[in-house]
């Protein structure tokens, strides 16, 4: 068992997609370390399309835009605009002044362009300044787009990882793991791709090793109210 407690925790709206629906691109934010908080990214992304029709078929290429080049890969559509702002808009936190482009308010962008070997697109749009974890998606069959914050407690008891302790005790019990750990092979496969990407100057990196098929059983439900948060001491 391993892997974020992202797919775990509450979304607001409370929206998922559908399993078996067909749909044709993801974007995710994700803000702190490249690393570390980028691999939650990854995760959000691989929880919704995992659930697409088919299942997982596995990452064919991996692609990273850094600075303006990210704003010219949006513009060309690489990844669209579109669900750009769909997942940034659903952040609590202002980046700046209503109504400002993304490319005047988001600091230090990176963008990483997964393409999958059935064809479906997501990006992960990192920023310094974007404090939130968001998803977006669209439906291949009527273009509908849906979007949500993927809330995680940052006081104490940060009860987000409860979620994740109960998923192992679960595991414990009946020998099963709770989700799959074909999405957390897969996505730290992805993770080590885009360093590469980025290392070699934006290079498309083709990933035929991350020929990894699933099928997945694991449902998300919206969780009960978080308690009360509490201060983290000095802080």
């Amino acid at each position: 068992m391993a892997g974020s407690t992202l797919p775990l925790t509450w979304r607001y709206p409370p929206v998922d997609v559908a399993r078996g629906a067909k749909i044709s691109e993801i974007v995710a934010t994700a803000y702190g370390s490249l690393e570390a908080y980028g691999y939650h990214g990854l995760e959000i992304i691989q929880c919704l399309a995992e659930r697409r029709a088919g299942g997982e078929t596995g990452v064919q290429a991996v692609q990273t835009f850094e600075g303006p080049h990210v704003w010219r890969a949006i513009a060309n559509g690489t990844i669209s605009r579109a669900l750009v702002e769909a997942a940034t808009s659903r952040r609590r936190h202002s980046l700046g002044k209503s109504g400002e482009p993304l490319e005047s308010v988001v600091k230090d962008p990176v963008l990483v362009v997964i393409t999958y070997r059935d064809g479906l697109r997501a990006g992960l749009l990192w920023a310094s300044n974007l404090i939130d974890f968001t998803g977006a998606w669209r439906d291949a069959n009527s273009g509908k787009i849906e979007s949500a914050l993927f809330w995680t407690q940052e006081a104490r008891p940060f009860m987000h990882f409860t979620y994740l302790v109960k998923g192992i005790e679960q595991m414990m019990q009946t020998g099963k793991p709770a989700w799959p750990v074909e999405r957390t092979l897969l996505v730290t496969g992805v993770l080590n791709a885009y360093f590469v990407s980025k290392k070699e100057t934006d290079r498309r990196v083709d990933t035929p090793w991350l020929d990894v098929k699933y099928q997945s059983a694991w449902d998300w439900h919206q969780l009960p109210s978080p308690p009360p948060g509490r201060p983290i001491p000095g802080q």
